[in-house]
């Protein structure tokens, strides 16, 4: 069976070419599909999957995304887990007007020229921090309100709602854009990571979970997963790993513990993790590198 196609005529409301929808369905179960209108979606609270261009995500509460047409996903919920999300449906000719000032912007890219050569290599979605995720909740409800009564003049009300929101999520994505060489598509960086790496350095002695980084982050941990790699090139218990590893080059190279103190010191639980860890990122083993590296003892 081929991608299902949602037509816009098939989706508006009185002749408006909006729709808000909110899902909290443990069993939802989307086919691949795309639109021919943009939707933009927003985990209000827990986690589910989203599948989107080629991905397969897991997505939690604070993250956002923009589904331009013509893009295929799905949206599935995790086998009881709860979740809810919010889907937004819109033409982009209803924004086009206000947003034409961000030109050569995620915004723009993502909703107006989905099409254009680079835009599919932007990052797709976006974390919105927890200072900001009351702003876009707020915005959602009154969109949520003045659709479902639809009294005198909700047309335009949605629409500067939708306006704001979309300007709010162009904000929080240029906290990770780089400035745009010329001739280059306009990519994302992801949230700055000093502060992360920083507490790792400070603290490699200690466990550091994931989810405690992506904390520090003010990230769900799949969105930080997914951005500290792309960010470093490495994944995160990699990246811990390395900070051990070169800190017990440096304790072996003093010569004055033994490897079972090295080991503790630096972070390892086990010895022969240790042993194996050190070994596949030095090819010596810490014995061998000891002999190698340490001043002979006297």
């Amino acid at each position: 069976m081929g991608t299902l196609l949602f037509e816009y005529k098939n989706q508006k409301v009185e002749g408006y070419p909006f729709k808000f929808i909110r899902y909290s369905q443990q069993n939802l179960r989307q086919p691949m599909h795309m639109h021919d209108y943009v939707q933009i979606a927003y985990v209000m609270k827990g986690v589910c999957s989203h599948q989107f261009r080629g991905k397969t995500l897991t997505v939690g509460k604070g993250d956002v995304f923009i589904i331009p047409p013509g893009i295929e996903h799905s949206l599935n919920a995790f086998d009881g887990k709860e979740f809810e999300i919010v889907l937004v449906d819109f033409m982009p000719y209803l924004v086009q007007e206000e947003l034409h000032s961000f030109a050569d912007s995620y915004v723009w890219n993502m909703i107006l020229q989905e099409q254009e050569e680079g835009a599919s290599e932007l990052l797709p979605w976006l974390h919105i921090s927890k200072d900001k995720q009351p702003l876009v909740e707020q915005l959602l409800f009154d969109i949520q309100d003045e659709f479902e009564h639809r009294e005198h003049g909700y047309e335009v009300s949605t629409r500067i709602s939708l306006v704001k929101l979309l300007i709010l999520i162009e904000r929080e994505s240029r906290k990770f854009t780089v400035k745009r060489q010329p001739g280059n598509p306009i990519r994302l960086m992801e949230r700055p990571f000093g502060g992360v790496i920083q507490y790792i350095c400070d603290n490699y002695s200690l466990d550091i979970p994931l989810e405690k980084a992506a904390e520090l982050a003010g990230m769900t941990p799949a969105y930080f997963s997914h951005a500290f790699k792309k960010e470093t090139g490495q994944t995160f218990v990699d990246f811990v790993h390395e900070v051990r590893i070169e800190r017990a080059m440096e304790l072996i190279r003093q010569n004055v513990h033994t490897m079972t103190q090295v080991c503790f010191q630096v972070g390892f639980r086990h010895l022969s993790h240790f042993i194996r860890t050190f070994k596949k990122r030095t090819g010596l083993t810490p014995t061998e590198y000891k002999k190698t590296f340490a001043p002979s003892e006297k």
